[in-house]
């Protein structure tokens, strides 16, 4: 029998059943029919399967935005009395999560460089349930030990939880991982056309992510579901591009005598992973005339997204207060450039041009 090329978009959040059984064992997990679409439906699964192909764990589920995935992955792994350990430098609004809302139901926090791995062990109490990693960080691009993190969380009996958004495509992380969350606005949705998220990870974390997704409501909509699979067609080809771009401008950018520092995506012995489009650098220029330089460029876009293949800029000056930036160990000078698909000799010459004009 013949089969549809695409994946059918099953239109509708809503299913009937034939008799009372039926819907009874739908609504108890006793049989595999789909009971509403927060707690399962076909599309959303045809997704998931998907996503598993990339980051292969036992499950995938997924979200109404990335932010949605991650908070229901925490609030499912912790309770009052639990302690954390989170990466320094991690996405605002998850820090924020950390600081302000889960520090409200009785959960604390302990900010640090998971990098430094006595540190990190020197931090682990009685308490401690969860390590969260982002790979790579947002800004330094530093990329966490894995392997030694995963191996001190087995000794303690701690959990680990990556959010992956950046190296997705990249980097597989869910072998030292139990929970694996992920923006699929990003590289899955490519040009900021679609929001969703996900959360992939290990057997015994199912049942509990599967009850809180259900409960707090952050399902994606099938029909963003079904348009994020098309998107994901040729992503793996779309990665291969972006990351050859980035890694092509990081050496350009190394080269010019403004540039104080770059920083890209590296193992801890130094070699390079080839994960992504970001590059950061720190210029030898002054904070004031940071603004100038972002104006000057004129192939970057302005803004914080990225995924797909428009080349943006964001300076860190315009995402957090300066004493924040202090306060993680942050040079308030940094700026960080993602390459998309954009030729790298071209966006280079974007960047002397605006040096040259400040």
């Amino acid at each position: 029998m013949s089969r549809p090329l695409r994946e059918p978009l099953f239109k509708t959040t809503a299913f009937t059943f034939n008799s009372f059984v039926e819907m009874q064992a739908a609504l108890y997990g006793d049989s595999k029919d789909y009971f509403y679409a927060r707690d399962g439906h076909p599309t959303l699964e045809a997704l998931e399967k998907r996503l598993l192909e990339v980051e292969p764990a036992d499950f995938a589920m997924v979200f109404s935005t990335g932010m949605s995935a991650i908070s229901t992955g925490v609030f499912a792994l912790l309770s009052g009395g639990d302690h954390v350990i989170v990466q320094k430098e991690i996405y605002g609004p998850t820090r924020l999560l950390f600081e302000e809302y889960l520090s409200s139901f009785g959960v604390s926090s302990s900010f640090l460089d998971v990098n430094d791995m006595k540190a990190l062990e020197s931090s682990i109490t009685p308490d401690t349930e969860l390590i969260y990693l982002e790979m790579p960080a947002p800004f330094t691009l530093s990329c966490a030990p894995l392997k030694e993190i995963r191996s001190l969380a087995d000794k303690y009996q701690i959990s680990i939880m990556v959010d992956n958004s950046a190296g997705f495509g990249y980097e597989r992380v869910s072998h030292y991982a139990d929970l694996v969350a992920v923006s699929l606005s990003k590289y899955p949705a490519g040009d900021s056309g679609i929001m969703g998220g996900a959360l992939l990870g290990t057997q015994g974390w199912k049942e509990p992510v599967e009850m809180a997704r259900s409960t707090f409501g952050g399902s994606m909509m099938p029909w963003d579901a079904e348009s994020l699979l098309g998107e994901m067609e040729n992503m793996e080809t779309q990665l291969e591009l972006i990351a050859s771009g980035a890694y092509q401008f990081r050496n350009m950018l190394r080269e010019h005598p403004k540039v104080k520092n770059v920083y890209y995506p590296e193992e801890h012995s130094g070699k390079d992973l080839r994960m992504g489009g970001f590059v950061t650098v720190e210029i030898d220029i002054s904070l004031m005339d940071v603004p100038r330089f972002i104006d000057g460029l004129t192939l970057f876009q302005k803004g914080v997204f990225w995924g797909g293949s428009v080349p943006v800029v964001t300076p860190l000056l315009a995402s957090y207060r300066i004493e924040v930036l202090k306060e993680w160990g942050l040079s308030p000078g940094l700026i960080r450039f993602y390459t998309g698909t954009a030729n790298p000799k071209q966006l280079y010459s974007d960047v002397v041009n605006a040096l040259e004009s400040l």
